[in-house]
C-alpha cells in the first residue's frame, strides 16, 4: 500500500471521518428529479465560463461580465445544489456530518455524492445546469449599485484554468467569452484597488502544494503562485457573498455570516515586540488594523517574509460561521456570507435555502439560535477537514524527508517552548523539533514572556525567525515526528 493510501487512511482513522456512503443514499440518487420550469431564466446563450485548477472536478461557479459605458454587469451563477438536496434528506443528513469536502493529494472525501458534485450539479462545459445567479451592477469605480437574485438555467462556454486565462490583456476582444473576460479584468482591477482603499490584510503564507508520482510518493513539494487569474474569480466570489449576506439579512433579520473578530490584545503587542526586533517601530496611536498592515508591509520588504506572514496569521483568529453580524476583519467587511460553493461546504447550502425560500415566496420560520448551534458544528467541522488535509500532507512529507537522514539543512525558528526549538526546514514547509538537551555547553532557560530561550550562563538567546543550522536525526511518518539535533 503506498504512503498516500497509508497517510489517508490514518487520517481518517484519527479523525472518525465519515467516508463511506450510507445505502439509504443510494434510492434517492435514483430519484433524484431536476426541475426545468419555466419560471427559469434562460441564459443559456450567455458566454458563461468556469475558471477553476487544474484538477477540479466540481465546477459550482461560473461567471460572466458586461462592460457599459460607464459600468459593469456582473453575473455570478452557483450550481443549485438545494434543489437537489432537499433538507432532512439521507443525502442531506449526510452532507451535515460532513460539513465540507475534505481535500487531500489525489484524492477528495466529497461532501455530496459524486452523482452530484463532479455530474448533476456541476457546470460542465457544454451542459445546460440549474444555477442561482446573483446579478450585480458595479458603477464606475467598481462600487455595488444594485444587486438581485434568481434562478436560471445556464450553459457553460469553456472550462478555464487559472494559467489559461493569466493574461486577459492578451486576448482577442472578438468573442463574446473574451469580451467578457477582458471586462472581468477591468473590473476586477478596480475591485482590488477597493480592497487595498479599505485595508484588507493580504498575508503572502501560501500551504505547500504536493505533486504524486504514480506508485504514490511525493515528486514535488511547492509554493503554488498566486496568479491575477485567481484574484479575478476570488473577487467575483466575494462580491456575490456580500450581496447574500446583505439579502437574507434584510429578509431573515439574521445571517448565514462568514465572521472574523479582531485578534486579541496579547498577541498583536507579541507582534510589535517581534517586528521592533525586526527594525520596525511602531506607533502607540495605530490601531490594531494598521499596525498588523504595516507588519505586512514589513514583512513583505523581506526575503525571508514567509515565516514573518506565517507569524502575522497565526496571531489572528480563526474565520467561522454565525448568525451574528459581527464582520470579517481580514477582509475588512461588514456583512459577508458563503454562498459560492454549495457543492463543498454546507453552510453555502443553507444560504441557498434561505435565498431560494425567499424567491420561491414559500419562507418557513427559523429559529436563530438552532441556526447559530449548526453553524458553530459547522465550524468545528471545518477545522477537523482542514487539520485531516494538513495531517496527510506532512505524513507524505516525512517519508520523502527520510532519505536525507544524517544530512545537513538551513532552518528557521518558527516556535519555541521550554523543551526545546521547532525549526522549519528550508524548501520542505515543515518543521522538526529541536530538543532543549541538544543545544550545548549551557543550560536553556524558557523566557515566556519573551518567548525566546536563553543560556543561563552564556547568554545566548534563541529567537523565533532566527536561522540556524540543522542536521536531520529522525524521522517517524506515522506521527508526524522529526527529530533535529544542532550543527
Amino acid at each position: 500500500m503506498s504512503n498516500l493510501i497509508n497517510a489517508i487512511n490514518q487520517a481518517i482513522s484519527d479523525n472518525d471521518l465519515p467516508y463511506q456512503w450510507p445505502k439509504k443514499i443510494n434510492h434517492e440518487l435514483k430519484n433524484i428529479t431536476l426541475d426545468n420550469k419555466l419560471k427559469r431564466i434562460n441564459l443559456s446563450k450567455k458566454p458563461f465560463i468556469t475558471v477553476d485548477g487544474e484538477d477540479a472536478k466540481d465546477f459550482d461557479d461560473a461567471v460572466c461580465c458586461i462592460k457599459q459605458s460607464s459600468s459593469f454587469i456582473l453575473q455570478v451563477a452557483i450550481a443549485d445544489v438545494a434543489e437537489v438536496v432537499s433538507p432532512d434528506s439521507e443525502i442531506d443528513k449526510e452532507a451535515l456530518k460532513r460539513g465540507t469536502s475534505i481535500y487531500f493529494p489525489n484524492k477528495v472525501i466529497p461532501m455530496l455524492p459524486e452523482e452530484i458534485s463532479n455530474d448533476l450539479c456541476s457546470l460542465v462545459p457544454n451542459k445546460n445546469r440549474n444555477v442561482l445567479v446573483c446579478e450585480m451592477n458595479f458603477d464606475s469605480e467598481g462600487n455595488i449599485n444594485s444587486y438581485k437574485f434568481f434562478e436560471a438555467i445556464i450553459n457553460s462556454h469553456k472550462r478555464f484554468t487559472y494559467n489559461q486565462i493569466e493574461d486577459a490583456s492578451n486576448l482577442n476582444a472578438t468573442s463574446d467569452i473574451n469580451k467578457s473576460l477582458k471586462a472581468l479584468n477591468d473590473l476586477t482591477k478596480k475591485l482590488i484597488k477597493n480592497r487595498v482603499n479599505r485595508w484588507a490584510l493580504e498575508i503572502n503564507a501560501t500551504e505547500p502544494n504536493i505533486r504524486i508520482s504514480k506508485n504514490g510518493d511525493i515528486a514535488e513539494i511547492f509554493l503554488p503562485k498566486r496568479l491575477f487569474a485567481h484574484q479575478m474569480i476570488e473577487e467575483c466570489m466575494v462580491a456575490a457573498n456580500i450581496c447574500a449576506a446583505k439579502f437574507i439579512k434584510k429578509h431573515y433579520g439574521f445571517g448565514v455570516y462568514r465572521i472574523h473578530e479582531e485578534p486579541e490584545k496579547l498577541k498583536i503587542e507579541n507582534l510589535k515586540k517581534f517586528f521592533s526586533l525586526k527594525g520596525l517601530a511602531s506607533k502607540a496611536s495605530l490601531n490594531p488594523l494598521e499596525l498588523i498592515n504595516s507588519f505586512i508591509k514589513h514583512a513583505n520588504k523581506d526575503e525571508d517574509n514567509k515565516m514573518m506572514n506565517i507569524l502575522i496569521l497565526q496571531s489572528l483568529k480563526r474565520a467561522q460561521y454565525s448568525t451574528k453580524e459581527i464582520g470579517h476583519f481580514g477582509l475588512q467587511l461588514e456583512e459577508y456570507s458563503h454562498f459560492t460553493s454549495p457543492i463543498r461546504r454546507y453552510p453555502d447550502l443553507i444560504s441557498h435555502r434561505l435565498i431560494k425560500n425567499v424567491l420561491q415566496k414559500n419562507k418557513p420560520k427559523i429559529s436563530q439560535d438552532k441556526l447559530e448551534e449548526t453553524l458553530n458544528e459547522l465550524s468545528s467541522l471545518e477545522k477537523r477537514a482542514e487539520y485531516a488535509s494538513r495531517q496527510v500532507t506532512q505524513q507524505l512529507i516525512c517519508h520523502y524527508l527520510k532519505k536525507f537522514i544524517g544530512d545537513e539543512f538551513s532552518s528557521m525558528i518558527v516556535g519555541i517552548t521550554e523543551f526545546g526549538l521547532f525549526c522549519e526546514i528550508e524548501k520542505h514547509f515543515i518543521s522538526g523539533l529541536l530538543h532543549v538537551s541538544d543545544l550545548s555547553r549551557d543550560r536553556y532557560l524558557f523566557d515566556k514572556e519573551a518567548n525566546m530561550l536563553r543560556g543561563r550562563s552564556t547568554g545566548k538567546t534563541f529567537r523565533i525567525g532566527q536561522k540556524i543550522n540543522v542536521q536531520l536525526a529522525s524521522v517517524i511518518p506515522e506521527e508526524r515526528k522529526i527529530v533535529l539535533i544542532p550543527k
